[in-house]
């Protein structure tokens, strides 16, 4: 297929995608109002002063399902199999019905993370997994399926280690890196549009051309860019559960079949997975659950220091589009170092706001 030509489709699927996602974020807000699925102001963490629907995930999933559906009956999916495509769509149905219900009367954390466990399982077991990783040292790829057992479930699928267990985790990290980041307007909706962007940007040039998993960017990052007028201070209408993690676990699914190219996601995601990181590692050194709820994310202390709120969010999109636009221009080497960087910058800003900020 021509490079100009799959471009040109994939900004007609964001646009239809958005379109769709915007119109379909005020039929899920007004579901919301009619089943009580508010968020309500707190004074403390919650900074809105009004009642907000939740919800906005719905519109959200719908439009991801629509592009899939669009796109896979168009036979515009060829690089990427029946199967994978349809663990991905149940993977997005699993997330939507554990956000719903969740949004509509808050589960325990230890219940809620079944949610995203069974979509990363039925990906996994559909055939998508990260079977290797580059060799630093001599080379080309260094195998994960070390260990491999005899097929079951389907005669398509054997378990592999550590293979499957690191796309596991994987999963698992990207989904929860974007929900434990969702405590301002329109920061995750703009997180997930950058992360399908630049996996949209890597499968269309020369070295990496992927044009299944560009438009299938294009439909992700769409639909998240629908919702986002409706999400940007001041909210009209949040994300709410089945939205923050359907962000971080399409960009984890995205890295996955753009060839394993997970250093392109985790560049993006590497200050809010540093920062959830450094969050739990201070609840936990406090003595405290590291389920429970703190202001002591990076974009809490940057606003308690005085950054107006819209400011705060731009700078992180900011933060998060630079990492993802160097990495383009980098070999695995530099994406390692360039996550490592990114890693320790965020904890000692964070440290440092903390401590310093209101000076």
């Amino acid at each position: 297929m021509d490079r100009q030509i799959i471009a040109t489709g994939v900004f007609v699927v964001a646009a239809m995608t958005a379109i769709l996602s915007f119109f379909l974020s005020f039929v899920s807000a007004r579901l919301a109002r009619r089943l009580g699925a508010l968020d309500q102001p707190d004074g403390d963490r919650k900074i809105h002063v009004k009642p907000t629907p939740l919800f906005g995930g719905t519109g959200v999933a719908v439009s991801i399902l629509a592009a899939v559906v669009l796109l896979y009956v168009n036979g515009l999916l060829q690089n990427i199999s029946a199967r994978q495509v349809l663990g991905f769509a149940i993977a997005v149905l699993i997330l939507l019905i554990g956000g719903i219900t969740d949004d509509k009367r808050a589960r325990p954390p230890l219940l809620q993370i079944i949610f995203p466990i069974l979509a990363a399982t039925v990906v996994i077991i559909s055939g998508t997994g990260i079977q290797q990783v580059t060799n630093l040292s001599a080379g080309g790829g260094f195998s994960l399926v070390w260990w491999k057992s005899p097929a079951f479930i389907t005669s398509h699928y054997a378990i592999s280690l550590p293979a499957d267990l690191i796309t596991l985790l994987w999963l698992l990290f990207a989904t929860y890196a974007t929900k434990l980041l969702d405590g301002l307007d329109g920061l995750v909706a703009g997180i997930a549009v950058i992360g399908s962007a630049m996996v949209g940007a890597l499968t269309l040039s020369p070295a990496y051309f992927q044009p299944a998993v560009a438009l299938l960017s294009g439909g992700i990052g769409g639909a998240f860019l629908g919702f986002l007028p409706r999400n940007i201070n001041p909210a009209k209408q949040f994300l709410g559960e089945a939205g923050s993690t359907l962000a971080g676990f399409s960009l984890g699914f995205l890295a996955i079949v753009s060839s394993a190219k997970v250093a392109i996601a985790l560049s993006v995601l590497a200050i809010p997975l540093a920062d959830a990181a450094f969050v739990v590692l201070g609840r936990l050194r406090r003595g405290v659950s590291p389920w429970k709820g703190d202001a002591t994310h990076l974009h809490f202390r940057l606003l308690q220091s005085g950054i107006p709120h819209g400011t705060t969010v731009v700078l992180l999109w900011g933060a998060c589009l630079s990492a993802g636009v160097i990495a383009l221009s980098l070999q695995t080497r530099g994406k390692i170092f360039l996550v490592a960087t990114l890693a320790v910058a965020t904890a000692m800003s964070s440290w440092l706001i903390g401590r310093y900020g209101k000076r």
